[in-house]
């Protein structure tokens, strides 16, 4: 069973099912989920490769702004984190059908969803936002 993580960025919580029919679609569940505001901890956690980047103040801001919606992904088989980035499409220039596309894009930094892009950053990610589905397992 192969795990990923999702995250519906604010403003965009209104494409909930749209967006979790799109990834049932593939095969994969959102097994678990849960609306939150995010704190300084989580988001500093969550974007640490981002934090000495300039667009990292506007971005923690535009995250802080709203409620997300954090969202635990399995699936049997291989490529869920690949098939998820297929489906979520790029953030800059994001294909018509897929997901930051569809539901509109804003800019950069507002681009509907955030989704892991290795095994190891789902990892990372998941124990950030689910660490009690996470104790004791292993990839």
């Amino acid at each position: 069973m192969e795990r990923t993580y999702l995250m519906i960025k604010p403003g965009f919580l209104k494409y909930e099912k749209q967006i979790e029919k799109r990834i049932n679609e593939i095969g994969a569940t959102v097994t678990h989920k849960k609306k939150m505001k995010l704190d300084d901890v989580t988001i500093t956690k969550h974007y640490a490769e981002h934090l000495q980047k300039p667009f990292f103040p506007e971005l923690k801001e535009y995250m802080q702004s709203g409620e997300v919606l954090a969202m635990f992904v399995e699936r049997d088989g291989e490529n869920l984190v690949a098939d998820i980035r297929k489906i979520v499409g790029s953030t800059k220039n994001p294909e018509k059908g897929t997901i930051r596309h569809d539901f509109g894009i804003g800019n950069i930094t507002k681009n509907v969803i955030h989704a892991s892009d290795s095994n190891e950053a789902a990892e990372r990610e998941l124990n950030i936002f689910f660490p009690e589905l996470m104790q004791g397992k292993e990839q």
